[in-house]
């Protein structure tokens, strides 16, 4: 063997890249068993040479890494070959994407101790809890488990199912599950990194140094920010690169293959239909309130008496009933809709695609319901549909007049029995709309990882914060507390809302907040003791709502599966509250808890 590390590196190259093109023709050739003994003789070779070289030079930092790098390599390739012999594609495929992942993660955990080389302190510790976070055996687990759910997610769905169905189900179990195991891991992380240390007394250490408190704090921050980044970039390309190839993989007919391209490969806006005039709901809602009020004057009161006195529930109920009439078609009736708005619809596609899920106020024959459609006065032809589910009905941009399109649909005796169909209604949130390509797959994913890692961010923070003055099991619990809280923030205010009743919204601030007492007070003294519980509950409920931040508010999982847009607003809005304030609250808290924190004693 040459000592002669130019003559090395040479003979390593030269067989790596010769070896690999021969192998490439010979796969291309059709010639398998010669591709698979030339790869079994080249990967032998290649091991062993690495082997030497590492033994030769294994003083050396670079060597060792390079090392590193070629054996992983040497053994996906063995792994790979291995499944391309038993005939398995779909398993060297995903072999080689979790070897794409982890060479990624290392090449980037390398990036990463170089930009923290530097002499300041945060850097430091930065750089000492990232090496300290691959040794620990929880954050390890995670690593494995992203690195090997990804790739082979794509090969474990049903090959039967519509090619649509199939990269919608891989994008949301994908994004799904990487933000779990991403936030799990972080939790952990960050609240381990504090409890361990301080249990073991190793911060003693840390302490002793030119390391103050506050440069301890932010440099656990920022090793685990960076580390997150690197997993969110890794996991990101690995989603983005199965999504593509599973995309490619042959449709179930052209309809299919559109909907792919043109429905969740994209980044699409949706425009809801004009609703009526406000004077004529207005004239509609005193109508409809008269008449209830006449019927049951006790729940909505006398005719003449002002709406204000009105529970602002009850208010909503009856415009949403006006609405949903709006967004009914009775038998032989017509109904139409305007969608405004429209004119970049032009610049980006020649379609724009109507969007429609019509329910049936009772069961048909074979669940199937007919529409008649004229799409600016023009007969547009709409096939028999299914009752209940979206349908996409492409629309020519021609068509598209002084940016609207106004869509008249009818709803006609059945074509095949001659009978009358019940009334049709849509979904007043999304069973109507028109949506039109405004950017990318690729910025709408990028959007959706960048909002994932404020998530995580303000989750190290709060497990730092946590960390400081608690022990590791209840940290991490208190911790997963907020988090799921946030992730169903929207849910659990909806639930504490119909949980108990409080104070009207329309009532002055001050009245609200002594109406909550006094509400208990009179639950208690008329012996509705667990009633008044029940406001406590949604009191503590409500207010502790109000000081986590909404991830509910920022979920892009159900937008990014379905070609909706994820705009950059939305991304400002959670860099604003999650990255910033939610996250510097936290950051504030644990810099003063731990400011106070005794870390040691001295005993005279």
């Amino acid at each position: 063997m040459t000592k002669n590390p130019v003559t090395y590196f040479s003979v390593l190259a030269a067989a790596i890249v010769g070896g690999g093109a021969l192998n490439l023709f010979l796969f291309a050739q059709g010639a398998v068993t010669a591709y698979i003994l030339t790869g079994w003789a080249l990967s032998l070779f290649v091991s062993a040479w690495v082997g030497l070289g590492l033994y030769q030079w294994r003083e050396f930092t670079v060597v060792r890494r390079l090392a590193v790098i070629i054996i992983a390599t040497v053994i996906a390739s063995w792994a790979a070959q291995f499944c391309l012999t038993i005939g398995s594609v779909s398993a060297a495929i995903a072999v080689g994407g979790v070897y794409g992942m982890a060479v990624g993660f290392y090449l980037g955990l390398q990036l990463i101790r170089l930009l923290l080389s530097g002499g300041h302190p945060v850097f430091g510790v930065a750089r000492t809890l990232i090496d300290e976070a691959i040794r620990m055996k929880a954050p390890l687990v995670f690593l494995v488990a992203l690195m090997l759910f990804v790739p082979v997610l794509p090969f474990a769905m049903d090959s039967d199912e519509t090619l649509k169905y199939r990269v919608q189900t891989f994008l949301s179990w994908s994004m799904i599950v990487v933000s779990l195991l991403l936030s799990l891991m972080t939790v952990f992380l960050a609240v381990g990194t504090i409890t361990s240390e301080i249990g073991r007394r190793q911060i003693f250490l840390t302490m002793t140094k030119p390391v103050g408190r506050l440069h301890y704090l932010a440099g656990k921050f920022l090793g685990i920010a960076m580390l997150n980044v690197l997993l969110v970039a890794v996991c990101g390309g690995a989603i983005y690169v199965f999504t593509m190839m599973l995309s490619q993989q042959p449709a179930r007919s052209a309809v299919d293959r559109r909907a792919v391209d043109e429905q969740i490969l994209v980044a699409r806006a949706g425009v809801s239909p004009i609703p009526p005039d406000q004077s004529n709901l207005a004239a509609q809602f005193n109508q409809r309130l008269t008449a209830l009020r006449l019927a049951d004057p006790s729940t909505y009161g006398n005719p003449g008496a002002p709406v204000e006195i009105l529970d602002p529930k009850i208010v909503d109920q009856i415009q949403q009933q006006i609405l949903a009439e709006w967004y009914s078609i009775g038998p032989r009736n017509a109904n139409t809709f305007v969608f405004a708005g429209l004119e970049p619809a032009k610049r980006y596609d020649r379609y724009v695609q109507l969007r429609i899920q019509p329910k049936a106020g009772r069961s048909t024959e074979d669940d199937r319901v007919f529409l008649n459609l004229r799409v600016n006065d023009r007969p547009f032809p709409v096939p028999p549909l299914v009752e209940g589910t979206y349908h996409v009905i492409d629309i020519p941009t021609e068509l598209i007049e002084d940016g609207r399109i106004q869509a008249t649909f009818s709803n006609p005796v059945r074509p095949d029995t001659g009978q009358e169909q019940p009334t049709l209604t849509f979904n007043q949130k999304d069973g109507i709309e028109v949506l039109y390509r405004v950017g990318s797959f690729e910025g709408n994913l990028l959007r959706s990882l960048g909002i994932l890692w404020l998530r995580l961010a303000f989750l190290t923070m709060l497990g730092l914060a946590a960390g400081t003055f608690l022990g590791f099991p209840v940290a991490c619990l208190a911790v997963l507390l907020v988090y799921f809280a946030a992730a169903g923030s929207g849910y659990v205010a909806e639930s504490l809302d119909q949980y108990s009743s409080f104070p009207k919204d329309t009532l002055p601030l001050w009245d609200r907040i002594i109406g909550v007492p006094a509400m208990i007070i009179e639950k208690v003294s008329e012996g509705e003791v667990w009633d008044g519980v029940k406001i406590i509950i949604r009191l503590v409920g409500t207010a502790f709502t109000a000081v986590i931040p909404e991830f509910g508010k920022y979920s892009t999982g159900d937008d990014l599966t379905h070609g909706r847009v994820i705009p950059l607003r939305l991304l400002g809005g959670a860099a604003l509250w999650i990255g910033c304030v939610s996250t510097g609250v936290a950051g504030v808290i644990a810099y003063l808890i731990f400011r106070k924190r005794e870390l040691a004693r001295v005993i005279i």
